[in-house]
C-alpha cells in the first residue's frame, strides 16, 4: 500500500487521465445499457401500444422513420410535455440515430412527469439492422 500511495503522488497526472477515462466509460455504458433493444420496442408498441419518439431533425425524419412516430426534435423536446401529455398512460420509446441522444431525451421526459420513457438502444440504425420496417415521407 505504501508504494501505491507513493506512485500516486509521483504520477498525479496519469492517476487523474485514468480516473477520468474510468468515468467516462462507466457513465457511457450506464447510458447505453439503459435504452431498450429493438426487438424490446417491437413487443412494447405491439402488447403496449407504446408510442415512438423521433427526436431527429424534420429532414431526417421525413427521410425514413419507424412508422407511426411522432417528430419531437430534441431543441424542442423540453417544450413538448404538454403535448406529450396524451401519450402519458402509453410507453414512449424515444429514436434518435445512433442511441446516443435518446438516453437523454428520456430523462428529460421523466422529468417532466412520463414514468414510461425508454430510449431506443443504438437508434434508427439499430432498427434498420435489424431489417424493421420504415416509412418514409
Amino acid at each position: 500500500m505504501e508504494h501505491l500511495s507513493e506512485f500516486v503522488t509521483n504520477h498525479w497526472m496519469l492517476v487523474t487521465a485514468f480516473c477520468v477515462l474510468l468515468g467516462l466509460v462507466v457513465a457511457s455504458t450506464i447510458t447505453t445499457a439503459t435504452g431498450i433493444p429493438p426487438q424490446e420496442a417491437v413487443s412494447m408498441i405491439n402488447r403496449e401500444g407504446a408510442v415512438v419518439i423521433d427526436i431527429r431533425n424534420a429532414a431526417d425524419f421525413k427521410a425514413g422513420h419507424i412508422i407511426d412516430a411522432v417528430n419531437f426534435p430534441l431543441a424542442d423536446l423540453a417544450q413538448a410535455g404538454d403535448k406529450l401529455k396524451k401519450y402519458a398512460d402509453k410507453p414512449l420509446i424515444v429514436c434518435c440515430t445512433s442511441g446516443n441522444l435518446a438516453g437523454q431525451a428520456a430523462r428529460e421526459l421523466k422529468s417532466q412527469g412520463i414514468a414510461r420513457a425508454f430510449a431506443l438502444r443504438g437508434g434508427i440504425g439499430a432498427w434498420r439492422a435489424e431489417n424493421l420496417p420504415v416509412a418514409a415521407g
